[in-house]
């Protein structure tokens, strides 16, 4: 009975050892992560995300409205400017507005700038009228190279002060 019980806590002590030496000598035994799986698990969220993702909104999100065949579509050319055409005159400036036909002209006088600034004015908002043009249209300034610095820019103020915001200046004379 003794080589029974000897056994026994041989047994016992070699794995008592065993235990012992995996806790004690864990330096021994090395555990690490392994990538493979990992890269495997990476690899399916994203397949996923990707699959189930969403980068637009749906087609049937706005309504439209086509138009018949036989709609009728109206061609809105391009709308000519409004012709302000500045000559030199000895004693100022001519401002000449719209086609030849119409003649709208004004005269500003360096004598009395003011006068002629108000004059040119209600000339333009008549010929603007007349027209039936908005303030929204173009304007092009035509002026002679001897007309002075000073009644060029008291002009364009005064369109601009007037709403006109498409103004261009006319350098092919």
């Amino acid at each position: 009975m003794r080589f029974g019980l000897e056994r026994e806590t041989v047994e016992t002590e070699s794995i008592r050892q065993q235990v012992i030496g995996r806790v004690q000598g864990a330096g021994r035994l090395t555990f690490g992560l392994r990538m493979a799986p990992m890269i495997d698990v990476i690899f399916l969220l994203l397949t996923f995300f990707v699959m189930t993702a969403k980068f637009r909104p749906p087609e049937q999100f706005l309504s439209i409205t086509l138009p018949s065949a036989a709609a009728v579509s109206e061609d809105f050319g391009v709308i000519e400017p409004l012709a302000v055409r500045i000559s030199a005159e000895p004693s100022g400036c001519s401002v000449k507005m719209g086609p030849a036909n119409l003649n709208a002209a004004v005269s500003i006088r360096t004598a009395n700038v003011e006068q002629g600034l108000a004059a040119l004015a209600n000339s333009l908002a008549d010929v603007l009228a007349l027209q039936k043009r908005t303030a929204a249209d173009p304007v092009e300034i035509i002026c002679d190279d001897d007309v002075p610095w000073d009644h060029l820019v008291k002009i364009y103020d005064v369109l601009n002060a007037m709403g006109v915001s498409d103004i261009t200046f006319n350098m092919n004379q």
